[in-house]
């Protein structure tokens, strides 16, 4: 984040692609132009994707701390989790990593001395330069971040055998705003196929999902990887979470209410100017895989 912000505060938009330029009062609103990504109904002529290096950085510096606490919270409510050793995280859509850093946060504070090995995979290469300072991060607890850029929807990939974790973080709702939630059936069955039918035997396997809580945005869709994992031969337990804020309707009390929306890091000042989020407001699916009848 740090990184982000000395780019961000040190760097100007040069030549913008945005429909009739950036929108609001000042060329180079990265702010607006991310709330138009992520509410492409709502602009159908605003930015359709994370194109601008310069807006990623802004975008880091505003979800960051949200993501990474919401993703914390979901990890704190699993039993599976504690029973792995060294977490070998494979992380769909993987971004600026916020999962990476609660996963960090999470080795410490049992003091356990477990280890985190990260596989990020996006199809967004713009995010590589985030990246490079990502993989120069090594503790005894982060001992290997790497990173693949490809399309996890449409492109073949080899199978990964010591994947223990499966993130997918704000992955679902993308597939609707990019117009390819037809595509999602396929996609479960290829992480089903390429990575969680080669487990462990014997040795418990988690999913993280973590998501807009909107039935119209994806959430209606994660009962459908608990299907397929079920039709597979699967077996485990499914637990779902939201945060209580800003519910509109009780189709929002999507499982057990956390008992806080509180974001679990202090943000620094300096970030103030990217109006951070200071809430979690998301839903969430916890899929603890034990065994399987091939075991």
């Amino acid at each position: 984040m740090k990184y982000c912000h000395e780019e961000y505060s040190t760097s100007s938009c040069g030549d913008c692609n945005h429909y009739n330029t950036c929108p609001g009062e000042c060329q180079g609103n990265c702010k607006k132009c991310l709330e138009e990504v992520h509410f492409p109904a709502k602009y159908p002529l605003g930015k359709k994707d994370y194109d601008c290096e310069r807006m990623l950085d802004f975008y880091v510096c505003d979800y960051t701390v949200k993501y990474t606490s919401e993703m914390l919270y979901l990890m704190r409510e699993s039993e599976a989790l504690k029973q792995i050793d060294n977490y070998h995280v494979i992380s769909i859509g993987c971004g600026g990593c916020p999962d990476l850093m609660a996963f960090e946060r999470y080795c410490h504070e049992d003091e356990n001395g477990k280890s985190v090995n990260y596989i990020g995979i996006d199809v967004n290469k713009k995010w590589m330069n985030i990246h490079k300072v990502i993989k120069e991060y090594k503790t005894t607890t982060l001992r290997k971040a790497q990173f693949v850029y490809m399309d996890a929807v449409s492109e073949e990939y080899s199978e990964i055998s010591q994947a223990n974790v499966i993130v997918l973080q704000y992955v679902i709702s993308h597939f609707y705003n990019t117009k390819q939630i037809e595509k999602i059936s396929t996609f479960f069955d290829k992480l089903i196929q390429k990575i969680v039918a080669h487990k462990q035997k014997g040795k418990p396997f988690v999913v993280l999902i973590n998501d807009v809580n909107s039935n119209n945005r994806g959430r209606d869709y994660f009962q459908l990887i608990i299907d397929k994992l079920h039709n597979e031969g699967f077996h485990g337990i499914s637990k779902r979470f939201y945060f209580d804020y800003r519910i509109q309707n009780d189709f929002q009390r999507y499982g057990t209410r956390h008992q806080s929306t509180d974001i679990l890091y202090n943000i620094p000042d300096e970030l103030d100017i990217y109006q951070p989020w200071t809430k979690c407001s998301s839903a969430q699916l916890l899929i603890e895989v034990w065994e399987d009848d091939n075991v």
